[in-house]
């Protein structure tokens, strides 16, 4: 079902559960939003409404919802912004971020929501939470999201984020979600799966200056998160590595599979292992 490019860079990258895990059908999972709800009283009223929900031991307030008899993008609770519909990789993304109050917080890539809304959340309320997006369409969706989930911390500026030096600001912490060619989200969009390494040139070709007008703007001894939904180290290792031979140091992320090139601390999701998309995620201190 991939590319020709695709799947030779899979059977020389990974084992055949992890190649054929990675277009496997997957449970939704939600977050709670613990700014406006209780996590027990979410569950407690979505359980009285049929919905089977598995508390994610590796995230905060993450559950995958085994069973729902209806939408999870349509119930009163969702259109309250009671809960946000975020795979658990791209929630364990925020907390390995770890903002701490009171600190100013730079989501690069924010639309439509789910990690800046997350970061607003952890932040309780302090701080402030800068996001930034260069689609009009999609920063429609980011500010609704943020108007949904009740978060008052955060600023939208709608700018291409290799700019983010314009804004005269250093951060304490930086997530970088990188714009990928989603090799890792096959399970809901087939034409992942169609990859060709020209698309992956493309990426990259944004994604390390993306990376550096990121470590540009960090504070001294700030922190900042790079991720991707894509499997590739073309798009992930590859990328970090650049920083690393600069002087940059890598944190240690707790959980997570090992990543690959022997790059230590940084971590992998995999759906076979995780139940979650393809993923990456690494942590990068100035």
């Amino acid at each position: 079902m991939f590319s020709g490019f695709l799947q030779k860079r899979y059977d020389e990258l990974f084992d055949e559960a992890t190649i054929k895990g990675l277009s496997k059908p997957l449970l939704q999972a939600i977050r709670v939003n613990t700014q406006k709800i209780p996590e027990r009283e979410l569950v407690r009223r979505l359980s009285k409404k049929g919905v089977s929900l598995l508390k994610i031991p590796w995230l905060s307030c993450g559950y995958f919802v085994k069973k729902a008899p209806f939408s999870m993008g349509a119930t009163p609770e969702y259109l309250l912004g009671h809960y946000f519909i975020q795979d658990p990789a791209s929630q364990y993304a925020c907390e390995a971020l770890g903002p701490k109050k009171g600190e100013m917080v730079l989501d690069m890539a924010a639309a439509p929501g789910g990690k800046t809304t997350y970061l607003a959340q952890i932040l309780k309320e302090s701080g402030a939470v800068v996001s930034l997006d260069i689609n009009k369409d999609r920063m429609k969706a980011l500010t609704s999201n943020i108007e949904r989930m009740g978060l008052s911390n955060v600023v939208t500026i709608r700018m291409n984020a290799l700019d983010a030096g314009s804004l005269g600001i250093k951060f304490d912490r930086v997530l970088l979600d990188a714009p990928c060619t989603g090799t890792g989200t096959v399970h809901k969009n087939p034409e992942a799966a169609k990859k060709k390494a020209s698309d992956v040139s493309n990426c990259t070709a944004l994604q390390k200056p993306l990376l550096e007008a990121g470590l540009t703007v960090l504070k001294k001894g700030g922190t900042l998160v790079y991720s991707t939904c894509s499997v590739l180290p073309e798009e992930n290792e590859q990328i970090v590595s650049g920083a690393l031979k600069r002087g940059f140091g890598l944190k240690n992320i707790e959980h997570g599979a090992p990543a690959l090139n022997d790059m230590k601390g940084a971590k992998r999701f995999y759906p076979s292992v995780h139940g979650t998309q393809g993923f990456f995620v690494a942590k990068i201190q100035r």
